[in-house]
Order: C-alpha cells, then sequence, then structure tokens
C-alpha cells in the first residue's frame, strides 16, 4: 500500500520517460524473478523423476502451444494473455479471500482482472494502441473498452452481494477491495501506461506471489528462505532477461521495447498460471 500511494506521487511528479524507465527496471527485475522457480515448484511434492518430467514436458508444451499462438494470430495471442494475467491477477489478490467453489471463484477472479485491465486501457488508449498497431495491426476501441468495463464492473457487483447476501465473505473485505480499486484507478490515471502496469503487476501481484512461492517450497518465510529463492531463480532470470533482449534485437518489425516486454510475459504468463494453480490445489 505504501508503495503504491509512493508511486502515485511519484507518476504526479515525473515525465513518462522517467515512469517507464522505473516501470521497465521493476518488470524485468521483480516481475521476471517472481516467475523464475516454476520448476523448482514443479519439483516440490512428490520426489519421482518422472512425476517431474511429466510436468515439466506440459510446462515446455504450453510455452510452444503459446508461440505457435503468437506465430499464428498475434492479437488471439493478446488477447490470450489478457484473459490468463486477469485470472492469474485475481487468483493471487483474491484466493485467500474470495472461496466459493470453483467455477463461482473462477468468474470472480476473471472479472476482476478484466475490470483492472479495462481501468487501465480506458485510460492509457492511446498508448495501449500503439503497442497493439504494432504488434498485431489491429487497434481496441473506446467503445470495446468502456463496454468491457462496464460488463466485468457488472459482474463483479452481482457476484459482491451474493457475497454479502450469503455472509460467505465479510462486508468489510468487500468494501476494502472496492477501496483498492478506486485507488488504483486514481494511480492508473496519472501514471503512464507501463508505469501503471507495473505498480499492479510488482507490488500488488510479484512480490505476494514471490512470498507465497517461498513459503511453498521452504516451509517458511524467513530472510535465509528468500535469500535460497532468488539464489535457485537466478539462472532463469539472466536467461530470461538475455532472451527478451535478444528478441529486441532480432525482430525488426518491433521499436518499442514495451511491445517486447509483453511477448515475453505472454510466453510465460501461462505456464506460470498452470503453476500456481496446481500450487494451490
Amino acid at each position: 500500500m505504501f508503495f503504491t500511494f509512493f508511486l502515485f506521487w511519484f507518476s504526479i511528479q515525473f515525465g513518462e520517460f522517467v515512469e517507464d524507465s522505473v516501470a521497465f527496471v521493476l518488470i524485468v527485475s521483480l516481475g521476471i524473478l517472481h516467475g523464475a522457480n516454476d520448476l523448482l515448484i514443479l519439483a516440490k511434492g512428490k520426489n519421482s523423476k518422472n512425476f517431474f518430467l511429466k510436468n515439466l514436458l506440459v510446462y515446455l508444451t504450453i510455452i510452444i502451444a503459446c508461440v505457435l499462438t503468437y506465430l499464428f494470430s498475434s492479437f488471439v495471442a493478446i488477447l490470450l494473455f489478457i484473459l490468463l494475467s486477469s485470472y492469474h491477477f485475481g487468483e493471487e489478490h483474491l484466493g485467500d479471500k474470495i472461496k466459493v467453489n470453483r467455477f463461482f471463484n473462477f468468474i470472480f477472479y476473471l472479472s476482476y482482472g478484466i475490470f483492472l485491465f479495462s481501468i487501465l486501457f480506458y485510460v492509457s488508449l492511446a498508448a495501449v494502441n500503439e503497442i497493439m498497431q504494432e504488434l498485431t495491426g489491429i487497434i481496441f476501441t473506446e467503445a470495446q473498452i468502456a463496454n468491457t468495463f462496464s460488463i466485468s464492473l457488472s459482474v463483479l457487483l452481482i457476484l459482491s452481494i451474493y457475497l454479502y447476501v450469503t455472509k460467505k465473505t465479510p462486508i468489510s473485505v468487500l468494501f476494502k477491495e472496492f477501496f483498492y480499486l478506486c485507488l488504483l484507478s486514481l494511480v492508473f490515471k496519472t501514471s503512464s501506461l507501463i508505469l501503471g502496469f507495473a505498480i499492479y503487476f510488482i507490488f500488488w501481484h510479484s512480490i505476494p506471489s514471490l512470498l507465497n512461492q517461498v513459503t511453498f517450497i521452504y516451509g517458511d518465510l524467513t530472510k535465509e528462505s528468500v535469500k535460497n529463492y532468488i539464489k535457485k531463480a537466478f539462472i532463469y532470470w539472466v536467461i530470461s532477461v538475455f532472451g527478451l533482449l535478444i528478441l529486441y534485437k532480432i525482430i525488426p518489425e518491433i521499436n518499442l521495447f514495451s511491445s517486447i516486454i509483453f511477448v515475453l510475459l505472454f510466453a510465460v504468463t501461462a505456464p506460470h498460471t498452470w503453476v500456481m494453480f496446481k500450487m494451490k490445489n
């Protein structure tokens, strides 16, 4: 929460270049790091080599499927990235607060994430379409984003009323979450597209997720366990960063570094979402 208010102030004080520079550093460091230990999580639980190899095969297959999807239709790939990220953001943030059944949880988490993206895209539509144009040649219209905003908000309100009426979630929790959404809306409004995304992605998603992963892998959350997590993840983080830079250099038609960031995030989001689902279940 503190960092959100700080970056809200930061976004008012500085220009887009400074904001985007800070955002890129956050995404490339903590953002990529929080997904760098997926294989270690897959190896946790059953001490069976065949079990790990089976999970590794599924993990790599998902990555290959993402790459093929992007090559087949970059627009479909971007939509899948948004949908997967929406669910993943909702699951990580609300997983301990909203628990009804799998179907209800899935719709609530997905609607929460889509609502966040619709706010971010609406207030930064020009920047969003600059990336969309470069990656897909297709842009979003203001009406499309507005309709997505309205539908996702309506679903959230209806499901929240159900949670309140059935007393499955305290009203204080629901009010707190809607306050957070209002706060994030202000942050998105005053910041650049990349910084707005980074603020949520890092401070509301990646860091909490990283801490949950440390606890899952090592059984506790201490300085030593965090150090061990970073050591284990470091080599995969280095490979990811080099891959990012190579992609930026070898794809001549992409000029925006932010476009490459989203391509890389798409490639890792799908398998990472699958790993987190397995971890939480």
